[in-house]
């Protein structure tokens, strides 16, 4: 018979009661009419020689450790770069997916307004500059509708 691998570590926790085997405590509980927990003290008591633990033991659990969880992880974004005319753009990336997947990119545009080059944390939809009303960055240069 097959051992189900239902524990929190990943291991075989096959039940033997009686010599009877069972593919899991929960289902060796439920035949026998006991509380789950109650077949699960018993199989690692000794004073309980029929009731026996198929499998390893449970260990102790990992512990959490952030640096290797693919949970929660901030957004790889980088920084602006002095201006280069809009030439360059850069990928902002999400750890949380293996491998990184990418979320969007920046780079330096000009404002569909008024013309002036401006960081955009999104090169496709932050097309304005903050000065005309977009989600852009600050623009740079002076405006050219400015009186000079």
């Amino acid at each position: 018979m097959a051992l189900s691998t239902a524990g929190s570590n990943g291991h075989a926790v096959g039940v033997e009661v009686d010599g009877v085997r069972y593919p899991s405590a929960r289902q060796a509980a439920e035949a026998l009419g006991l509380p789950t927990s109650t077949v699960q003290r018993r199989t690692h008591n000794p004073n309980f020689p029929n009731y026996r633990w198929l499998g390893a033991t449970p260990g102790k659990r990992a512990v959490h450790d952030p640096g290797n969880c693919l949970l929660a992880k901030a957004l790889i974004e980088p920084t602006p770069w002095p201006l280069d005319g809009g030439a360059r753009r850069a990928n902002v990336l999400d750890p949380n997916f293996d491998p990184p997947r990418v979320i969007r990119r920046v780079g330096w545009v000009r404002c569909m307004r008024c013309q002036r080059f401006h960081f955009s944390g999104d090169v496709a939809r932050a097309r304005m500059c903050l000065d005309c009303g977009g989600a852009g960055g600050m623009p740079t240069g002076p405006r050219p509708d400015a009186d000079a």
